[in-house]
């Protein structure tokens, strides 16, 4: 393959490395064959995070799908642990300082880092995580209107390059409210706003200490399930796997 030539302008994707793609999402767990670690919430609950948390566990090969799938009649086993844990918040949903707690709780082999919108700018450590390599829980909110306070697992990110120098520009989600992905480790996406308030507030990777108490850019979440709109990250909980 020809290098590129200096100042080329291409587009790039980055997505986590354990995410296998094709007619389904799959990972490859421990001695078993590929299994499917999207999981899809219903519209009767308010459990995005604890699907979100589910599709880490699997995607870590820290918990099966299958056990998963049943954890509100799991008896022993991490899936029990997180029914009995989350199972409280199943309708109601979860606030994301809440969520890091219980998930610590569960003494799972975890470290999480979180970043509040209250405090700092999440947006951009997401990014920093995401061309990391790294899963990244999110909470957003619509900027409208109240209908949209949701989680959903950032797996990717993808934007423009010219020579070295990488310019991101939409994060890549798993949403648990959307279908299932085929043929992509995606279901819907986060991209940057290029107008209005907050548009140009991700430009840089690298955040300075004046930087981290900017507002929150606006991004517009697109999906084939649900409408376009425009959304304010609230939280972004980067999880990574302890070794």
């Amino acid at each position: 393959m020809a290098a590129r030539a200096p100042g080329a302008v291409y587009g790039f994707q980055h997505v986590h490395a354990a995410l296998q793609t094709g007619h389904v999402l799959t990972v490859q767990q421990h001695r078993q064959e590929q299994v499917r670690c999207f999981m899809q919430q219903s519209m009767l609950d308010g459990a995005c995070g604890t699907h979100v948390l589910a599709m880490i566990l699997v995607i870590f090969d820290l918990a099966k799908a299958s056990a998963m799938h049943n954890m509100s009649q799991r008896k022993h086993g991490v899936a029990a642990a997180v029914w009995k844990v989350f199972g409280p918040k199943y309708f109601c949903g979860i606030h994301a300082q809440e969520w890091v707690e219980l998930v610590n709780s569960l003494a799972l082999p975890l470290r999480l880092t979180a970043k509040y919108a209250t405090t700092e700018r999440v947006d951009q450590h997401a990014l920093n995580w995401l061309m990391r390599g790294e899963l990244v829980a999110l909470v957003f909110a619509s900027v409208k209107h109240q209908r949209t306070n949701h989680w959903a697992l950032a797996v990717g990110v993808e934007g423009m390059a010219c020579g070295a120098k990488r310019q991101p520009q939409r994060i890549l989600l798993l949403d648990p409210g959307g279908s299932e992905p085929s043929f992509q480790a995606f279901n819907a996406r986060l991209r940057l706003s290029t107008t209005g308030a907050g548009s140009c507030q991700v430009q840089q990777l690298h955040l300075s200490a004046d930087d981290a108490k900017l507002p929150t850019a606006l991004w517009h979440y697109e999906s084939e399930s649900w409408s376009a709109e425009l959304v304010r990250l609230l939280a972004a909980v980067r999880v990574r796997k302890l070794q």
